[in-house]
């Protein structure tokens, strides 16, 4: 049975929901990866989504992203159904992704790929002020480059070559490049997968941070609990392509359902 969440202000209602997700289905073949989930994301909201390995977290992701079509459902974002736009609508909609693998122009340098998004970013809104024959960035977009590298804490590498970056910061530095859309809406796969244990602290810290500051709705996925119960405000977990439970971490943790396909796992190491 679905646990329902303690907290109404973070419950997703309608009048504060910028994600909703009904019935959503997706299948490969004669394998169904998504059974019918719904789900309601409320702004300014930290939602989390867990399980086990298989369990769809990923491909629940890309359908909500529009990476790859849904076979069935809905995708509400801010109240307008995007269930058939395309992954680059949904990103202009404000919709900023992450990936387990941090997605990056490796052959430049970290400042060039943060100026390539801000650019990309001012073009689609109209709100440019280099000419399209321009060559050499203008003064506002680098000042605007620079912040978010500060930001980061990667403003003394902006002339690294992003090829030599360790993993952590090629994690922050996709983060930057995501941030410099200005998403309503962050969404995080993985965002600690493969980092030592002092990257992982300064993510979390990091993530915290801009949630604070400016306000984001945070999704993500993430196997390690501390990060998740560090971070989240209510936890969707799923198993088997379908929705096992949903509710604040208190009511996770007390799942006796949750406990025996997933948290039990765990916490017969602790």
């Amino acid at each position: 049975m679905p646990v329902a969440s303690a907290n109404p202000l973070r419950s997703g209602s309608d009048a504060m929901s910028i994600i909703k997700l009904t019935n959503l289905e997706k299948s490969y073949g004669a394998l169904k990866v998504l059974r019918g989930i719904d789900a309601e994301i409320g702004e300014g909201e930290t939602f989390a989504i867990i399980g086990p390995n298989g369990a769809g977290k990923t491909t629940l992701f890309k359908v909500m992203t529009g990476e790859v079509p849904s076979n069935g459902g809905r995708v509400e974002f801010d109240g307008k159904d995007v269930t058939h736009d395309p992954a680059y609508r949904r990103a202009r909609a404000g919709m900023g992704r992450t990936f387990q693998v941090a997605r990056v122009f490796l052959e430049l340098t970290v400042i060039e790929n943060v100026i390539i998004a801000i650019e990309a970013r001012r073009k689609n809104t109209g709100d440019s002020d280099d000419a399209w024959y321009a060559v050499v960035s203008s003064r506002s977009v680098v000042d605007e480059a620079r912040q978010l590298l500060a930001n980061l804490d990667l403003e003394l590498k902006r002339n690294t070559e992003a090829s030599i970056l360790s993993h952590g910061d090629k994690k922050r530095l996709e983060l930057a490049i995501t941030l410099a859309g200005r998403p309503r809406i962050l969404m995080l796969d993985e965002p600690t997968a493969g980092m030592s244990p002092s990257d992982r602290i300064g993510v979390v810290d990091l993530i915290r941070r801009l949630r604070d500051e400016s306000r984001l709705t945070i999704v993500m996925t993430e196997h390690d609990m501390s990060v998740i119960f560090g971070l989240a405000d209510r936890i969707m977990v799923m198993n088997q392509g379908a929705r096992l439970a949903i509710g604040s971490i208190d009511e996770i943790r007390s799942s006796q359902v949750v406990r025996d396909v997933y948290l039990g796992k765990e916490s017969q190491h602790d």
